[in-house]
């Protein structure tokens, strides 16, 4: 693609944006599949849920650009993925390390936020309706908020693992 406008900046980005969340409904399938309990595993599910809306959304706007959608691959979501796939083969049926998964999403929410920043700046930019804007914002708030429940998850589970090991911060 060969981008000479902010058109072109945004119909790229929006791309990527589209193959990181169609890539990250897949990941949070094999998160859930694998997830060592049962919260776990239904934390996930309820994301996988929410991502395949971000999708949806995302396809709207490429029809209210008159575009159908298109992903263009995004090598740091591959990476993501890879990285689970690297440190987790799950051969030996056990699920991984909850701090891997976590540390997986916590990654992959950070990378949608800044997607969504950089295509609301250029969607500002470029003084886009309400009608491709505000699907991207509502996005962007759900994003922001899984983080939060993320980072709020890594406390619980560092607090858990701090008094289960007798080690706890002074």
């Amino acid at each position: 693609m060969n981008i000479e406008t902010l058109e072109d900046e945004f119909g790229y980005q929006l791309q990527r944006a589209y193959y990181v969340e169609r890539a990250h409904v897949e990941l949070l399938a094999e998160m859930a599949a694998d997830a060592a309990t049962d919260d776990l595993a239904s934390r996930f599910e309820t994301h996988r849920d929410e991502t395949e809306r971000h999708v949806e959304r995302l396809e709207r706007v490429f029809e209210e650009l008159g575009r159908q959608p298109r992903a263009t691959r995004s090598q740091t979501a591959d990476g993501l993925a890879e990285s689970r796939r690297t440190r987790f083969d799950g051969a030996d049926g056990e699920s991984p390390p909850t701090y891997v998964d976590l540390e997986i999403g916590l990654a992959a929410e950070r990378l949608e936020i800044r997607s969504y920043e950089g295509l609301l700046a250029l969607a500002g930019r470029l003084a886009y309706a309400d009608d491709i804007v505000e699907p991207l914002e509502e996005t962007l708030e759900e994003e922001r908020a899984t983080l939060g429940k993320l980072e709020a998850l890594e406390m619980e589970l560092s607090i858990v693992d701090s008094l289960e090991t007798g080690h706890t911060e002074q």
